[in-house]
């Protein structure tokens, strides 16, 4: 059974969360920067995705082939259990839980170095900007889905920093030079904004591991974003709609959306229900509801989006049918307002609230890389403050079980305005 997350502290400010799994079994590591696209400089949208590329190729102790070999016989190729990644607001280079301590220890020397050493080369440049172009078509514009959140995001939000693509905009990508690069990292990858996390060994083991690959890390100030928080809750003043045609799709990809408050809400976890009981009745009407051949959908989901900036709510689904498409935007209204007037069931608030502590206990007792992401979320948007570190984090039970009925229909109306987002991607 592993138990509370605990964290420390090094004299630079570099900090260190574990968690201690006294069964042997948890083998996961990985260093976070608090940085996503968030803080993209003007006219560099991919400028923090390139530098992830960028700081995972190579070291002065591990030539690219070397670390790849290495990364190879414990993790797999980067779709199985490296989880090097970029987001909105940070940036994490580590991995899944691993059988074998030792394969934790080699993977996380590889990742330590090259967070120490931040190297930087002309062929690591050219050979990562496409690397980064690509991915910008197979998981982005390409993945219909993906799409849908960039353009959500980029409708809602007309100063607010959420609103850039995490990937890259190609002409952006294509200008970006390296002393932009160089610039970038001394600002962010600094030990102030860098994180260590470790999950299975003990703490006193995590904090030697810390100070052996950090602790001589010059201390620098955390970067300050230049942003005036003036679009973190844009009020709506009509319907923003965008519709796009894609060539090669079989369906019509359909989106309904509204800007919430930012991670720290009082809010968050009656949106997060409101989210699942909205899902769950989407899909009754528009799956279960529909007997026609040539209409209905296969998923209808609810997502919340957060960070230290922003926050927002959609509703998306996909048909085969045009028809279809329009008449799903006013059920989807339509279920909206009906948790705006009326109050949920008792049982249907239990099967979500149920299933959210269910999950959230999960991955403090079994599901490792789980907790990673969530204590990455934690750190990177705001729920690390000096001696109350991960407090947000440990209390979100808490705060679950104090939602009630009458709470869900308050942020119901608090948030569901009449003026929302929407976004339809058609078949061409």
């Amino acid at each position: 059974m592993r138990n509370e997350v605990k964290v420390g502290k090094l004299n630079n400010g570099l900090k260190f969360y574990s968690q201690y799994d006294w069964s042997g079994g948890t083998h996961l590591a990985g260093i976070g920067v608090k940085v996503g696209s968030l803080h993209t400089p003007p006219g560099c949208v991919g400028l923090p995705h390139l530098v992830e590329h960028l700081l995972a190729r190579e070291s002065l102790k591990y030539a690219p082939l070397q670390a790849e070999m290495i990364f190879e016989k414990h993790l797999g190729d980067p779709d199985e259990d490296i989880n090097i990644r970029i987001d909105r607001a940070s940036t994490f280079y580590g991995f899944g839980d691993l059988l074998k301590k030792e394969g934790m220890l080699a993977c996380f020397d590889v990742m330590a170095n090259f967070l120490r050493d931040k190297i930087v080369t002309a062929e690591g440049i050219d050979v990562e900007k496409a690397a980064v172009h690509n991915e910008y078509y197979l998981r982005g514009v390409d993945s219909m889905w993906s799409l849908i959140d960039d353009l959500m995001h980029g409708l809602i939000y007309e100063r607010n920093p959420a609103r850039l693509r995490i990937d890259c905009e190609v002409d952006d990508l294509k200008g970006i030079k390296r002393s932009q690069i160089a610039s970038f990292i001394r600002k962010h990858y600094v030990p102030e904004n860098m994180f260590l996390i470790m999950l299975g060994p003990r703490f006193e083991e995590v904090r030697e591991f810390a100070k052996q690959y950090f602790d001589d890390l010059k201390n620098k100030p955390r970067p300050v974003l230049d942003y005036d928080h003036s679009d973190n809750l844009p009020v709506l003043a009509s319907i923003r709609s965008n519709e796009v045609e894609r060539a090669s799709i079989g369906q019509f990809h359909f989106a309904l959306g509204f800007p919430t408050e930012s991670y720290m809400s009082k809010d968050a976890e009656a949106l997060d229900v409101l989210a699942r009981i909205l899902a769950f009745r989407l899909r009754q009407r528009l799956r279960e509801g529909n007997r026609i051949f040539d209409q209905g959908v296969y998923r209808a989901n609810v997502y919340t989006s957060r960070s230290f900036l922003h926050g927002l709510i959609y509703a998306i689904f996909a048909t085969v049918s045009g028809e279809f498409a329009q008449k799903g935007e006013g059920i989807v209204l339509e279920q909206i307002q009906k948790l705006k007037e009326e109050l949920v069931g008792d049982e249907e608030l239990d099967a979500m609230v149920s299933y959210i502590d269910n999950s959230y206990q999960d991955a403090f007792k079994k599901i490792a890389l789980t907790l990673s992401e969530m204590i990455i979320e934690a750190v990177c948007n705001g729920d690390d403050e000096d001696g109350k570190e991960l407090v947000h984090l440990h209390s979100f039970r808490q705060r679950l079980h104090k939602v009630t009925r009458r709470k869900l229909r308050a942020v119901a109306n608090k948030y569901f305005t009449p003026n929302y987002a929407r976004v339809l991607i058609r078949p061409v």
